[in-house]
């Protein structure tokens, strides 16, 4: 008996043994190689505690207490709510490859998930607080050329000013992150990128949130360019976005006063820079600023839609904005930092009961004891006003908690 158990036991060691070596998948410090590719794993995982106040009644839903977004502050004078969310969705992880082509070039690849902060849930927070698996990154370059779903083009990362909440001043941030096929020649990009066009009524009533009709009959993809420089100790970005706006069928809105069917094109613009300026060697200033016409969606979480159709269908216009953002970064000591900041986003829209403008500013302190984890607290403020004067509010205390893992 012991002698049979011997060798039933070598038998299935020789045989993983044998899987392992066909497969060619080795331990490596800096991840697994399989065949010719390594792979590395990394990610965080952070835990939110959100107090809210706004002034003017209670969100839409409750998935937008998960993260500040200007088109969804509360408007109108109902009274004020208050509410307290804890949840752990903005947490990802994500997987690179480096396969070795015996080019000289190597082949690189990013899956990215999270679970989607905002996103309906799975299952509600009296039960298992289950959120959908949520993809962000699908995408792979090879030499200059890259193909899939990443950030916009236009996302300068040296500006972003580092928040607790998920897309730090929202504001004049540049935001979408959308499938595209990209080229890059050193500071140069372009890109061709998924063309999606946002609509709204002109009698809309956006008094709950800036809700907005998608379409996606576009033939041509919209082109992203930026070029990125150094200027003594800035590092600055030109942005370039030019667009063809497609609405074919019927521009549905919540709160809307028809639902007209249109058929019609307009061409959208847009130019920005960002960048991030050394002063001395703990503070950083981190700026950017975009505007144009039709290009709402790229900016503040689609604040301004793309066009505004009027009421009866009769015609199209695509919407002028702007947007910006800047922000201070100071480190106190190798383990302090804090940061703050402020951002607005303006469209020029006639509805009286529109999104006209929105504003925040944010004041936070960070700590890290070591380099894989943070803990901090945020203090962040916003506003939103519709075009008839009507405005809201709402303030968020953020308490957050972070362990940055892998490679």
């Amino acid at each position: 008996m012991f002698m049979s158990k011997v060798l039933v036991t070598g038998v299935l060691a020789a045989s993983c043994v044998g899987m392992l070596t066909s497969a060619r998948v080795m331990a490596q410090e800096d991840g697994f190689k399989a065949g010719n590719t390594t792979i590395t794993m990394d990610g965080y995982i952070k835990f939110d505690t959100i107090g809210v106040r706004t002034s003017d009644g209670d969100f839409i839903a409750d998935q937008l207490r998960d993260m500040y977004i200007p088109g969804a502050t509360p408007v109108g004078g109902q009274d004020s709510e208050e509410s307290l969310t804890m949840h752990a969705k903005e947490s990802r992880f994500s997987f690179k490859t480096n396969t070795d082509l015996g080019t000289g070039t190597p082949l690189r690849g990013l899956i990215e998930m999270d679970f989607g902060p905002g996103r309906e849930m799975l299952n509600g927070t009296s039960g298992t607080n289950r959120a959908a698996v949520n993809l962000r990154h699908a995408y792979f370059q090879y030499g200059a050329w890259g193909f899939g779903q990443t950030w916009s083009t236009g996302l300068f990362g040296p500006a972003i000013l580092e928040s607790l909440n998920f897309f730090a001043l929202s504001e004049g941030m540049f935001t979408p992150r959308q499938p595209q096929i990209r080229y890059t020649n050193g500071p140069f990009a372009i890109a061709f990128e998924s063309p999606t066009t946002t609509a709204q009524v002109n009698g809309s009533d956006t008094s709950l949130a800036s809700l907005k009709s998608e379409f996606g009959d576009g033939l041509l993809p919209d082109v992203v360019t930026r070029y990125s420089f150094k200027a003594g100790n800035a590092q600055l970005a030109l942005i370039g976005v030019l667009r063809q706006l497609e609405v074919d069928g019927r521009v549905s809105n919540f709160g809307a006063s028809s639902t007209p069917t249109i058929d019609e094109t307009e061409t959208g613009y847009g130019v920005g820079v960002a960048g991030n300026v050394a002063l001395g060697g703990a503070t950083e200033l981190k700026f950017m600023a975009f505007g144009g016409s039709g290009t709402g969606r790229y900016s503040g979480l689609g604040f301004a839609p793309d066009v505004v159709v009027a009421d009866d269908g009769s015609e199209m216009e695509a919407v002028d904005h702007v947007s910006l953002n800047v922000g201070l970064a100071h480190k106190l000591n190798t383990r302090w930092r804090t940061n703050i900041g402020f951002g607005m986003e303006k469209a020029d829209l006639e509805g009286d009961k529109l999104s006209d403008k929105s504003w925040s500013g944010l004041i936070n302190l960070l700590y890290s004891p070591t380099k894989s984890v943070t803990v901090g607290a945020e203090v962040k403020h916003g506003q939103r006003e519709l075009v008839d004067g009507t405005d809201g509010k709402q303030t968020r205390l953020q308490f957050s908690a972070k362990y940055n893992f892998g490679a």
